[in-house]
């Protein structure tokens, strides 16, 4: 019986949600500020960044950047069957999932992006359309209407356009989206192409308030469109991971993968699995169906911004260096520990792990000899996303072995280009 290769994720229900974690956080440092110049490879000029995104049009966009996945490994047929079954009768049982709500747009953006992979595993476990209601791009609590920025696209084209016209007067499109859905393209197998219920009946403050209920999942919401009832559960990021977290058992089911995009076969398979395999496999689902995909905006960005300072089309390494408000708490055993192991006991040398430490993963054991017995050298992309570029910049600068300002030889063999 045929079945999806499964991707390697973290295991147990509570972190079922991590697989796409790294890649968002990648995604999220493609933020322009001038503490990220320097000599190592990085945007040189953010005024000829900006010109390059107002002259690229946004619906052209190489696919490759619109997934964190490879787009060989997606079967685009998934989207295209529910764009042609998509009917407002099959949008009678959906999840509304409101990101906004109690501040929860200030969370980082990795834990943003998993609560929103918690969502629409619940709600496909529910047997529901998955939607997302941001709010009213004139009531959000950010200036540009999302917490993911403003492209160029966001703006009216006669203030792009306009010589006179400064960034304080400039006004977001009032049908623009914002919020979480500035960064997120929702797929039609996900929502079902269902627009957001009951809009006739509810405004966005009755669902953030229904979705505030303690009944919310018990006790949906209903209203009469097209002459059917259609039942909606309104929930919230913290909502939603109460919901998950309470429930003491999923039960895998076909109903539930065919939600997922899963074949008749795939759905057979996933319905005889259970804890870490099922987990395993309904990620590789969503995988398979393209999740998560990204607006074309994004997509256009991302690209722009890495051929704006060089970084190859090709296989690189990825180092996420996290300090900031995380070396306060959560990570200051982790740094205690490493410098004790270092034999430093009470005050350490810094309040975080060295980047050095990072780079022990480049192997000595891994450099390939030729046949004359010489060390042959192995080059290697290494791109670096940290919330600390200042400091991390400076640590690589103090490496011994420099080739050339970005580029050093670490272990004998493997040569290290960084980028950031």
């Amino acid at each position: 019986m045929p079945s999806s290769p499964m991707p390697p994720i973290r295991r147990g229900k509570s972190a079922i949600a991590t697989a796409l974690t790294l890649s968002s956080l990648v995604l999220a440092s493609f933020t322009l500020n001038e503490d990220y110049q320097g000599s190592l490879h990085t945007p040189a000029n953010n005024e000829q960044y900006d010109r390059q995104l107002l002259e690229v049009n946004s619906s052209i966009v190489n696919e490759k950047y619109s997934t964190l996945q490879d787009i060989n490994d997606i079967d685009q047929s998934i989207e295209r069957r529910a764009k042609a079954t998509a009917s407002a009768y099959k949008c009678d049982n959906m999840l509304l999932y409101l990101p906004d709500m109690d501040h929860f747009s200030a969370h980082g953006h990795g834990s943003q992006i998993n609560t929103y992979i918690v969502s629409v595993l619940t709600g496909t476990y529910l047997n529901r359309n998955v939607l997302i209601l941001d709010p009213p791009n004139d009531k959000s609590s950010y200036a540009g209407a999302s917490q993911f920025g403003c492209p160029v696209d966001a703006f009216e084209e006669n203030q792009m356009q306009s010589k006179a016209s400064s960034s304080d007067s400039w006004q977001v499109k009032e049908d623009f989206p914002g919020g979480l859905s500035r960064l997120i393209d929702q797929p039609t197998w996900l929502s079902g192409g269902c627009p957001i219920p009951c809009a006739d009946t509810y405004t966005y403050n009755d669902w953030v308030r229904f979705a505030r209920s303690p009944t919310a999942f018990k006790s949906p919401i209903t209203c009469i469109e097209n002459g059917q009832t259609v039942n909606v559960i309104a929930t919230s990021g913290r909502g939603v991971r109460n919901y998950f977290n309470s429930l003491d058992q999923f039960v895998s089911s076909e109903g539930w993968a065919m939600k997922l995009g899963a074949t008749s076969d795939e759905a057979k398979i996933f319905s005889t699995l259970s804890g870490t395999q099922m987990w395993d496999y309904a990620v590789g689902l969503m995988n398979k169906a393209g999740f998560m995909r990204l607006q074309p905006w994004i997509a256009r960005d991302v690209e722009v911004f890495i051929q704006s300072f060089g970084l190859k089309d090709e296989a690189y390494d990825a180092i996420h260096v996290r300090r900031g408000d995380k070396l306060i708490k959560e990570a200051r055993g982790q740094v205690m520990r490493y410098w004790s192991s270092r034999g430093h006991q009470g005050v350490a040398p810094t309040n975080y792990i060295p980047f050095v430490h990072y780079l022990d993963q480049f192997k000595k054991a891994e450099c390939p000899v030729n046949e004359h017995g010489e060390v042959e050298r192995m080059k290697r992309i290494v791109y670096v996303a940290t919330d600390d570029p200042v400091v991390v910049k400076k640590e690589i600068a103090d490496l011994p072995h420099h080739i050339d300002e970005s580029t050093i030889l670490w272990n004998g063999c493997h040569e290290l280009s960084f980028y950031f």
